[in-house]
């Protein structure tokens, strides 16, 4: 893992959008994207607007790209650190399909 993602874990998590516009822009650029997501706490619905988001971060990013309102469901995580997939939260991806 690069110095400057390293924090007191070993591990990283790994998302798989199931998302045309996130994975258009992974395939086009060739390699993966680095991201972080917002605190639980500080996730309110209106993140999810592209409108509200521009509002909010417009000056802090380089572009905002408008898909539509987003959601507030969360995602599945696995752990895979160990030799077994370990459902670590249920969200709307299938555990069962990393089986």
């Amino acid at each position: 893992m690069p110095k400057l993602l390293k924090t007191k874990r070993d591990t990283v998590g790994i998302r798989v959008p199931d998302n045309n516009i996130c994975r258009t822009i992974v395939k086009e650029l060739g390699n993966p994207v680095m991201s972080t997501s917002l605190p639980v706490e500080e996730y309110v619905e209106e993140y999810t607007d592209p409108e509200i988001i521009h509002d909010k971060f417009g000056k802090l990013v380089d572009i905002v790209v408008d898909g539509g309102p987003g959601g507030m469901r969360f995602s599945t995580v696995i752990d895979c650190t160990s030799g077994e997939p370990e459902l670590v939260r249920e969200g709307v991806g299938s555990y069962d399909a990393v089986l």
